[in-house]
């Protein structure tokens, strides 16, 4: 391959990485699947999830969840009015039990622990 159709298959490699990215930053908060994802990619599930891998390392569907905790952070920390459930809800999960164990998956903690050590570090 020379170093022309190596820099346009990158070009492409990226820009095809920019649509999902960008389609999970502006919809992370609704179901989304796997083909959603490979569709906006122009690729198949099974191709896609490899291409996914290979320019990210983490699978399509780790990097939704890491996004959504990410997420699911900031709404902890400045939305403290809004119960842990709603901010679940709202960062696109819909089971609480399993956005908590994602979240300690990525945390190491609970929401709850969280916030707590959110507001003791910041109190003082």
């Amino acid at each position: 391959m020379s170093l022309t159709n190596f820099a346009n298959n990158n070009q492409r490699n990226i820009h095809k990485l920019k649509k999902v990215f960008h389609l999970i930053e502006t919809s992370y908060n609704q179901p989304l699947t796997l083909e959603e994802l490979a569709s906006t990619a122009d690729l198949s599930p099974k191709y896609f999830c490899r291409f996914f891998q290979n320019m990210t390392n983490k699978s399509p569907i780790s990097y939704l969840n890491y996004y959504r905790i990410e997420c699911a952070c900031m709404k902890l920390i400045n939305e403290p009015e809004v119960s842990i459930t709603d901010i679940a809800y709202d960062c696109g999960f819909n089971d609480l039990s399993y956005f908590i164990k994602t979240f300690r998956k990525y945390k190491g903690t609970t929401p709850n622990k969280y916030v707590k050590s959110y507001q003791q570090m910041t109190n003082k």
